[in-house]
């Protein structure tokens, strides 16, 4: 979903070549078992919560990336086919319920060359209203309640960044994406990964990739809560409260393996095409919607 990492992930799509393990992930990571959990501990307070009741845009804590400003030589990195917008075609709210949707064409003013195919967006919590209401740390237990499009040609994630920086410094955190472009999801759906990057860790470097994936039953036709506990020492990430992949900082690291201890943003977006997203049949594109029920963050007090 851009950054830099997007751009080294579309570089690997064709093989995931890692062997990806529940609480554990690829590259220098073994398999271990995470010492925290997903649910939410009692002293932990609601600290900011979007439950998308206001009909029309996405609230003031919510702005937007634009464009496609050809990053890494290519759109968004990857070679994606979408034009981000902030256009209520694209974005949102009504319902109750956040709508990320794809839609078939591109503006007047779009780069031309590349490919376009879709308009789509790309939304981020990277606003002073959001980092207010947090503790000045990314540090907490997150909860987004989201419907994910499980269709070829599609990239949908839920993922953070931190708030200073560039990547991979500022570390990212993907609680959930889905690789429309990949042979092993389109064959079994029913998938999530999640992942860490580092600048210790990330494709190309020796110590290669952090992630992992697991089955979610009805992952492609039901709701669900996609899941993060983060705290100074462990990140854990899961859905239903069933862990994925957990990352523990190690003894006496730095920064170019644990970058997570500034505050962060969330980001949910839909991806069209590319090196992940996969060859796009445009009328599938109706079908490409990222639907979000509510997301909240909460603390300890």
């Amino acid at each position: 979903m851009f950054t830099p990492s997007k751009v080294l992930k579309g570089m690997w799509a064709a093989g995931l070549m890692a062997t990806m393990v529940a609480c554990g992930g690829g590259g220098d990571s073994s398999p271990t078992a995470p010492a925290l959990t997903l649910s939410k501990p009692d002293s932990y307070v609601l600290k900011w919560s979007d439950e998308f009741d206001t009909v029309g845009a996405p609230g003031s804590a919510w702005t937007y990336d634009l464009g496609s400003p050809l990053l890494g030589g290519t759109v968004w990195g990857n070679s994606e086919k979408q034009y981000y917008t902030s256009d209520a075609a694209n974005v949102s709210v009504s319902n109750g319920m956040l709508t990320i949707q794809p839609v078939q064409g591109v503006p007047s003013g779009a780069p031309t060359g590349y490919g376009l195919l879709a308009t789509s967006s790309r939304i981020k919590t990277d606003t002073s209203e959001y980092y207010n209401a947090l503790n000045a740390t990314p540090y907490g237990f997150y909860e987004i309640r989201a419907k994910v499009p499980c269709v070829a040609g599609a990239w949908p994630a839920i993922w953070m960044m931190g708030r200073n920086g560039d990547w991979p410094a500022r570390g990212e955190v993907d609680i959930m994406e889905w690789f429309g472009g990949v042979q092993e999801f389109r064959n079994q759906p029913n998938q999530v990964q999640s992942a860490v990057h580092t600048t210790y860790n990330h494709w190309g470097t020796v110590a290669g990739l952090l992630y992992a994936k697991r089955n979610v039953a009805n992952m492609c036709s039901e709701f669900h809560r996609f899941q993060l506990h983060w705290t100074a020492n462990e990140i854990l990430i899961g859905v239903d409260e069933v862990p994925t992949f957990s990352y523990k900082k190690a003894s006496n690291a730095g920064t170019d393996k644990w970058p997570f201890d500034q505050p962060a943003h969330i980001l949910l977006n839909v991806a069209v095409g590319g090196n992940l997203g996969g060859p796009v049949n445009l009328s599938d594109l109706p079908a490409m919607a990222l639907q979000v029920d509510y997301v909240k963050v909460w603390q300890n007090r």
